[in-house]
């Protein structure tokens, strides 16, 4: 299962009360803004109405497991299994015949490059392999003729057989069309189009993509520490991700993998049924031994403003406290939280970021729903 973190613009203004007696404000804006006052409980007001169309939801928080983690630095690679290495066949010049970029996608057959030895410095090596090829053919017929009629020796004719099916080996009188031989998306391009190859030089590579390998780079302080699984949020985007959801497991780090002198390298597998791209980085999210009666919320009750993080109590239908709280680990998804609540408190877990701008200025943007 993908987890998903949403992340709101905010919007200053001032603190709401709970006052029941607090003045009324312009009823042509009803929709809009929330009575307000300043008060000392700085309690918030926001009707239940609004709450349920913003998508605001709470939980009573309990004391429960929470694993101890390590945040590190990562990248998401290929698994070697899955990927074809297009290489060129003949010494010459590099066209892409699409505009290949890395993450584009291709077909089993489809062509990628075409390699040819036109405008090649120094002249044109599949001109001067016709030449070769033709000289070595009308060779070649002229003693098969001279050997019929027994004019010439069995060794001369064996050298320029020879010599005959060696020049047409070489001669490729057209652009050497390169393709994948999988489905798959372009995760590495090793040339420029127009760049100069020989022979066996890589061009690129192609990833099925079905299976990747998440590696992460562990301090080696952390060397005892008993990691299972991670949790890990791409570059690229703000939505985090489990191993565990995407039916992965942990690996030995994988040859390739690059080894950075202080750090261990932890390696997992998973299947990407998300569409993950390859050969990007990611923050990642070491998960070790269970801890027990910890205090836990989805990353996503927390609001931060200017290095203080915040949470929202809701007290009745109508009433929210806002908390300021200490927290420590997180694992992406939840984090812990040390101090500035208790146990049993109804906490505000998804929508946070609407009542803090309830708080901040009575207003609410004029949308139905938190994206």
């Amino acid at each position: 299962m993908k987890h998903l973190i949403y992340i709101l613009p905010i919007i200053v203004g001032s603190v709401i009360s709970c006052n029941p007696n607090s003045v009324e404000g312009n009823k042509a804006h009803d929709h809009e803004i929330i009575e307000h006052e300043e008060h000392n409980s700085d309690e918030i007001t926001l009707s239940p109405e609004k709450a349920k169309n913003f998508g605001v939801l709470t939980s009573i928080i309990t004391p429960s497991d929470f694993n101890e983690t390590v945040v590190v630095s990562g990248q998401i690679i290929p698994a070697k299994d899955n990927e074809h290495t297009i290489a060129a066949t003949k010494p010459g010049i590099v066209r892409f015949v699409k505009n290949i970029h890395l993450g584009y996608h291709v077909t089993k057959g489809e062509q990628i490059v075409a390699v040819s030895g036109n405008d090649i410095l120094g002249g044109d090596q599949d001109k001067s392999a016709k030449i070769t090829f033709e000289n070595a053919k009308r060779e070649f017929e002229r003693i098969s003729a001279l050997y019929e009629n027994q004019l010439v020796t069995e060794s001369e004719y064996i050298a320029a057989k020879e010599a005959f099916q060696q020049a047409q080996n070489i001669y490729k009188p057209k652009a050497e069309m390169h393709a994948s031989s999988i489905s798959g998306t372009i995760s590495e391009i090793y040339v420029n189009d127009g760049d100069y190859v020989e022979t066996g030089m890589p061009i690129a590579t192609v990833s099925s993509n079905n299976v990747l390998i998440l590696q992460a780079d562990l301090p080696e302080r952390y060397a005892k520490m008993n990691i299972h699984t991670a949790n890990f949020k791409p570059a690229y985007s703000d939505s985090v991700y489990s191993i565990s959801s995407l039916g992965g497991e942990s690996i030995t780090p994988i040859k390739s993998a690059t080894t950075i002198a202080g750090y261990i390298p932890i390696c997992f597998s998973f299947n990407n049924s998300d569409g993950l791209m390859a050969n990007s980085y990611a923050e990642v999210y070491l998960i070790g031994a269970t801890r027990h009666n910890v205090l836990s919320l989805p990353v996503s009750a927390l609001t931060e403003e200017q290095g203080d993080y915040f949470v929202y109590e809701k007290i009745d239908e109508e009433c929210y406290a806002k908390h300021l709280v200490k927290t420590g680990m997180s694992n992406g998804i939840n984090i812990e939280i040390l101090s500035g609540i208790d146990p049993g408190m109804e906490i505000v877990t998804k929508g946070a970021v609407i009542v803090k701008l309830a708080a901040n200025s009575g207003a609410v943007p004029g949308h139905s729903h938190e994206h």
